[in-house]
């Protein structure tokens, strides 16, 4: 559970599977139902269990079910995949992708040198007036509710569409992040995150940090109402230096959230 003024990130896992059918449609029919009911029954336990965030999906295309889980303690995460493999419908899941991370706070976060830059260059705003220590005490209150966002996460539960995918930056012979300025990186991810704010209230993005957990560097995680925004938040997002020069992206997933209690009709089983 999240301790006051921690800023320890939480672990996140995806994982995606396919439905051995072949196995499946080897167990009888009285199997079969007892199958669903358990894993139903698995499904519905994760999610209402306290200190858990837990996502069961519907994949689309690369996947047949998957799911998202973020908690506190990363024992808790392991013996959950272990819980669901368990079972018998379990048994009958392949996995073709897991990605494990973790929540974090962003190195290029802005700070109040930043704020205050902003303050007086762009809002014309003398540094000795009390309008300036307004404007900065804005600022140091949302930067902080960013950042308690950012570190301890609570996923969405009105948004039914969600894309995840791996995500580093590149370190090519001629284009490599790591060798810029900290300064030109923090500008170019400020530019950046300015063209993710556009898409508020249609798309939420989870970023979370897998540098020696996982081949790549982050995790994307998107949930919106409709397909059509995560496409052109990735579309418009690709155009930002950041992404254009040194972006590389791992494959797609794209899962919709799925109802425990409609396992069987989803999943057609």
């Amino acid at each position: 559970m999240k301790k006051e003024n921690d800023t320890s990130g939480w672990p996140v896992l995806h994982q995606y599977f396919r439905i051995d059918r072949a196995s499946w449609r080897e167990l009888d029919t009285a199997s079969r139902k007892a199958a669903i009911e358990e894993f139903r029954s698995a499904l519905a336990q994760c999610g209402s269990e306290e200190g858990m965030q837990f996502v069961p999906m519907a994949g689309v295309a690369k996947s047949d079910f998957a799911f998202m889980a973020v908690h506190p303690d990363l024992s808790r995460i392991q013996r959950l995949s272990q819980q669901l493999a368990a079972t018998e419908f379990g048994t009958c899941l392949e996995p073709i992708y897991s990605f494990l991370s973790m929540s974090e706070i962003s190195d290029y976060m802005s700070g109040p040198s930043d704020w205050a830059k902003q303050i007086i260059e762009d809002q014309g705003v003398a540094p000795d007036s009390p309008e300036f220590a307004e404007a900065m005490e804005r600022y140091r209150q949302r930067i902080e509710k960013y950042a308690e966002a950012r570190v301890h996460p609570q996923l969405p539960t009105d948004m039914d569409i969600v894309c995840f995918y791996p995500m580093a930056k590149r370190r090519g012979e001629f284009q490599n992040w790591y060798s810029l300025d900290v300064t030109e990186r923090k500008r170019l991810m400020g530019d950046h995150a300015k063209t993710g704010r556009t898409f508020a209230g249609r798309v939420l993005q989870l970023i979370t940090t897998c540098t020696g957990l996982d081949d790549w560097e982050w995790g994307v995680t998107l949930f919106s109402h409709d397909l059509k925004s995560i496409r052109d938040v990735v579309y418009e997002m690709r155009f930002d230096p950041a992404s254009a020069i040194y972006g590389e992206f791992g494959e797609f997933y794209i899962a919709t959230r799925m109802d425990p209690a409609k396992l069987e009709e989803t999943l057609c089983l």
